[in-house]
């Protein structure tokens, strides 16, 4: 009994001291029309953390046939939240003085064409996927300083996500055909990450920094943001996992918005995508507004949530989706803390910001999984009650898809729905061009296509907007029909 008594106590203790030591100060202060889930305890193992020869050693995630991930009946949420951070780690690890990721993958841009890193990561790109022109600055000061500077973005991948790409490529530029149904194999790897010049940051210490190379000049770059994009058994839609540097923009206060109007969003220090001299809008974070910095961060962990009345009471609910929220929430929560008390150096200032998959439960084959990704197409975002969609449901990254948080064209917060929810699948489906395949859930997979098929950087860049605009609109009417 006594033992019984001292666990719980323990698990409160840790639960409290989440509460308390959130990234960003936040507080899980959400609530629902229904009991909440009671807290859950999801934690990093002690072995993520050994350290030999002066350096943290964290394994790989076990992702195949003798994973957790190998039973649907039994895996669980918090399996995903911890390969998401395990795999982080290990991508972290540091090798030669480098983390794995630089040393360990291939870098290639948009159309899958290898890169050479020798002089430092190669960043040229900086359009989000959202558009052309959705581009993300730090704040223009009166003064000047710090000076003014653009986000850019780089993509690594691993042996097996480079050699599938190969393979197939040639195969769906001349009959598209036959590629449906084949998947990206279990262990196939890709990263997103986004970097800003070092020299603007008013403390770069926090940060990774390494050697880049802007536009073919060496620059010192601080990494701000990571997607970790993984095929594990039985996912063949990949998990998606979003990493970023924990202070880089303020979040949206919902205690002082309404179900019938938005809080405008202010702070008194300044971030460094946020002038405390600002006030905020919705407009801020929209696609197309040419509204470039002052952005924040509307839903915590990806987990949306809403204003309703409850009696008198203006409440805070989370929104009612395919995936428990108040689960999700407090999962990515207590995993967050457990790595923040045991994690030890520069990567302890990144926080993870939730990942995204499919219930592919009932769907016990990889050929039944691959032809359920391909009949759910351009809908595979779908997030409303009953649908497949798990994890973090409105799963953003500050630095990579700020302008599509509260969808491609909100005129409010308080007016958003789980219909107009926005995740990586909205953007990364089995639908290009006419045709399917779980392959072009990687947007490199389908750039490298369009390459072979003739068109430039610019020409794939446009496509790929083109193709979510028009999937945008699709989804819009099939939900007005209904």
């Amino acid at each position: 009994m006594k033992t019984t008594k001292m666990v719980l106590l323990f698990i409160t203790l840790i639960s409290l001291c989440a509460c308390k030591k959130d990234p960003k100060g936040e507080k899980d202060n959400y609530t629902t029309l229904k009991n909440s889930a009671a807290d859950s305890e999801c934690l990093a193992p002690a072995s993520w953390f050994a350290i030999v020869n002066n350096t943290r050693q964290t394994p790989p995630p076990n992702e195949g046939p003798t994973s957790v991930f190998a039973n649907n009946a039994t895996v669980t949420n918090c399996d995903f939240h911890q390969w998401s951070w395990q795999k982080f780690l290990w991508l972290t690890n540091e090798v030669n003085g480098k983390p794995f990721f630089m040393t360990n993958l291939i870098q290639v841009n948009a159309a899958g064409q290898k890169l050479d890193p020798t002089n430092g990561i190669v960043l040229t790109d900086t359009a989000q996927a959202s558009g052309t022109t959705d581009i993300l600055k730090t704040p223009n000061y009166p003064s000047g300083v710090p000076k003014s500077t653009t986000v850019y973005y780089s993509i690594f991948m691993d042996n097996l996500l480079y050699g599938t790409m190969l393979k197939y490529g040639p195969i769906a530029k001349n009959d598209p055909s036959k590629v449906k149904g084949i998947t990206f194999p279990v262990g196939a790897l890709e990263l997103k990450t986004s970097w800003i010049d070092a020299s603007v940051l008013k403390d770069p210490s926090t940060y990774f920094i390494t050697q880049g190379v802007i536009n073919g000049v060496k620059t010192k770059v601080a990494l701000l943001g990571m997607h970790v994009v993984g095929v594990v058994q039985n996912h063949p839609e990949f998990v998606w996992a979003t990493f970023e540097h924990e202070n880089l923009a303020p979040a949206y206060d919902w205690s002082k918005a309404t179900p019938t109007t938005d809080a405008p969003v202010t702070s008194t220090v300044d971030y460094p995508f946020f002038n405390k001299s600002t006030t905020a809008t919705v407009n801020n974070i929209t696609s197309g507004n040419g509204i470039y910095t002052d952005v924040f961060s509307v839903y915590k962990y990806g987990v949306p949530v809403e204003k309703a009345m409850k009696g008198s009471h203006n409440v805070q609910l989370y929104m009612q989706t395919s995936q428990n929220g108040s689960q999700n929430f407090n999962n990515i929560r207590t995993i967050n803390q457990s790595v923040k008390n045991q994690l030890k150096g520069i990567w302890n200032n990144y926080f993870y910001n939730g990942s995204l998959w499919i219930n592919t439960a009932g769907y016990n084959t990889n050929q039944a999984q691959a032809a359920l990704l391909d009949s759910l197409s351009y809908t595979l975002s779908n997030s409303a009650p009953g649908k497949l969609t798990r994890g973090s449901v409105a799963a953003y990254n500050i630095t990579m898809e700020t302008y599509v948080q509260v969808g491609f064209s909100p005129t409010s917060i308080h007016g958003n729905s789980v219909g107009n929810l926005v995740n990586c699948f909205s953007c990364h489906n089995t639908s290009s061009g006419g045709t399917v395949s779980p392959l072009y859930i990687s947007h490199v997979f389908t750039g490298y296509v369009e390459n072979l098929q003739g068109l430039n950087r610019k020409q794939i860049k446009q496509a790929h907007v083109n193709e979510i605009k028009k999937q945008f609109n699709l989804r819009l009417k099939l939900r007005q029909s209904k």
